[in-house]
């Protein structure tokens, strides 16, 4: 009876996780289509005669939600991973060009990764432009939320873990050291992240979370086999662009629904 129970109860917790991750996956596309974007199907069935290519673009809309900053290391990253120029023609933009499909895949999952960090990253910036006076000489261990810190939005947020410092260092001690940050750009900002810092950023919060990532990985690219993944995908930097856009969007976007599901329902945390 007791491991009938056992059986029972973890089905049911299974049952629970997949109706979580619908949740998730359903605040995730009511933010695209907020904005008037499509989400890319399998890629299977973006393919015209041999090419991908992914019609509309959208590009001026996945780019919208982004503040200039976040939107400013969204270029670079584009420029990182595709090798994407802002000044590159059209003619250049739309030339063929060649990527293997599990390197594809792999950018496109960093690409979630790193909308998620910025999303994270610039939160964090904005609380500490946004803090009440009174908490300026405070110890970071030893502060509690309040109605004046609720005012500004900030109720969920864990105030203990803005940044990792000694639990001596008061946040004017740290604005003292960091003189003009409210001037400074988020990408100054997240250079001044320790190793501790930019992995708390970095990291996706809950388990649901990641497998929601991997499911939608899963849904655009396909069942991964050595074959697959070494097949080569003949295709466009413009549809590469509108890839990456995406994924940073769809990063940013669950970074949102995380916190809208998690104030009514605990979500697993990640170990």
């Amino acid at each position: 009876m007791a491991v009938l129970q056992w059986r029972i109860a973890k089905l049911k917790e299974a049952e629970c996780q997949v109706a979580v991750e619908d949740v998730l996956y359903m605040i995730i596309l009511y933010k695209f289509s907020q904005n008037r974007v499509p989400l890319v199907p399998s890629l299977s069935k973006c393919l015209y005669n041999g090419r991908l290519e992914i019609l509309p673009s959208k590009d001026w809309e996945l780019e919208s939600i982004h503040s200039p900053e976040v939107l400013e290391m969204v270029k670079e990253h584009l420029s990182t991973t595709l090798g994407w120029n802002s000044g590159s023609s059209v003619a250049v933009n739309w030339s063929t060009t060649k990527i293997q499909k599990h390197h594809l895949s792999q950018v496109y999952a960093t690409s979630i990764l790193y909308g998620y960090f910025l999303k994270s990253a610039s939160l964090r910036l904005d609380l500490e432009h946004n803090l009440p006076a009174t908490y300026q000489n405070t110890p970071f261990g030893s502060w509690t939320a309040s109605p004046e810190c609720e005012s500004y939005g900030f109720k969920n947020v864990m105030l203990g873990q803005i940044m990792v410092t000694p639990r001596s260092t008061t946040l004017s001690q740290i604005i003292t050291r960091r003189p003009g940050k409210k001037e400074a750009s988020l990408r100054w900002y997240v250079t001044g992240f320790d190793v501790q810092t930019m992995e708390e950023c970095t990291k996706v919060k809950s388990e649901e979370a990641v497998e929601l990532i991997n499911k939608h990985c899963l849904a655009l690219f396909g069942n991964a086999n050595v074959e697959d993944n070494e097949m080569m995908i003949v295709t466009s930097l413009s549809s590469l662009k509108r890839l990456v856009l995406e994924a940073v969007a769809f990063g940013c976007f669950l970074w949102d629904a995380e916190g809208c599901v998690n104030n009514i329902y605990k979500l697993k945390d990640r170990c």
